[in-house]
C-alpha cells in the first residue's frame, strides 16, 4: 500500500512538473530578471520505469520518508549509532548502577552518616 501511494505521488509530481514545464523559459519571481532559462525543461522525458526505480532506491535508502514530507532529496540522513556493547555488558552495567546509584549531578548515596557524596571524589 505504501509503495503504491509513493508511486502515485511521484507519478502525479512528474505529470504536474511536465505540464508546467512547457517551455525552457519561465517568468522569474523577481520582476527585474524577466524570463529565466531552465535547460532541464528542454524536453527530456522521464520514463515510467526510471521513476519507479528512483522510488524503489529512495525507499531502500530511507530518503523516501523525507521526500514525501517535503524535504529535499539531498536531506542528510542520520545514520543509527553503531552498537559496541553486547547485551550481557549492558545488563552488567545496569546491575552495577542499581547497586551504586549516581544522580545526574554526580552525587551518590553512601548510606549511614556519610549520606550523599560526590561520586567523582571517591576512590
Amino acid at each position: 500500500m505504501k509503495v503504491r501511494n509513493a508511486l502515485i505521488i511521484v507519478g502525479l509530481a512528474t505529470v504536474a512538473t511536465a505540464s508546467f514545464a512547457g517551455s525552457a523559459y519561465h517568468a522569474s519571481p523577481v520582476q527585474e530578471q524577466g524570463a529565466v532559462f531552465t535547460p532541464d525543461h528542454l524536453g527530456n522525458t522521464v520514463s515510467r520505469e526510471s521513476v519507479r526505480n528512483a522510488v524503489l532506491v529512495a525507499q531502500q535508502d530511507g530518503s523516501l520518508q523525507w521526500i514525501s514530507r517535503g524535504y529535499p532529496a539531498t536531506y542528510p540522513l542520520v545514520k543509527a549509532p553503531a552498537l559496541s556493547k553486547t547485551r550481557e555488558q549492558v545488563r552488567q552495567e545496569l546491575e552495577y548502577s542499581r547497586k551504586n546509584p549516581v544522580t545526574a549531578d554526580g552525587m551518590r548515596d553512601m548510606g549511614g552518616e556519610a549520606g550523599w557524596v560526590n561520586a567523582r571524589q571517591l576512590p
